[in-house]
């Protein structure tokens, strides 16, 4: 970092693909150590997690949609969130949540977990399709 910044376009960051979506792990490539941030781009259809409908016992999560819309299941029911629209959840069972993009666009999510040791232990209380179908049916 010699003049005291990093740049990097997401075009040369190499992309995950053991996770949903199109996912750039940022904080490596930046130097980042105190959070993780990714940015994910999420099809029709797809997930944003590969834990489907989860919660972290240490880490809080912050989700910020920059582009298209995406809608988010949380253990009080479900909401959409369009751009510009930012979440927060909790540490612990309370901040369970999955995000999926239900729309026929892209949707891309700036996310931010810190701290980035909290990402484990991860806990799937349900796979993404068993929540909506239980959901519908209520």
């Amino acid at each position: 970092m010699p003049d005291g910044f990093t740049r990097i376009p997401l075009s040369e960051v190499e992309q995950n693909p053991e996770k949903p979506g199109q996912r750039f792990e940022l904080s490596p490539e930046l130097g980042i150590e105190t959070f993780n941030l990714n940015v994910a781009i999420l099809e029709p259809g797809e997930r944003l997690s590969q834990n489907h409908f989860h919660y972290h016992e240490n880490q809080q999560e912050l989700f910020l949609v920059s582009q298209g819309a995406c809608r988010v299941e949380t253990t009080e029911g479900g909401f959409e969130m369009g751009v510009d629209e930012a979440v927060v959840f909790e540490k612990g069972k309370g901040g369970a949540h999955v995000l999926y993009n239900h729309t026929e666009n892209p949707c891309k999510l700036v996310a931010i977990g810190w701290p980035p040791e909290g990402r484990y232990p991860v806990h799937q209380i349900e796979e993404t399709n068993e929540r909506l179908t239980r959901r519908s049916n209520e």
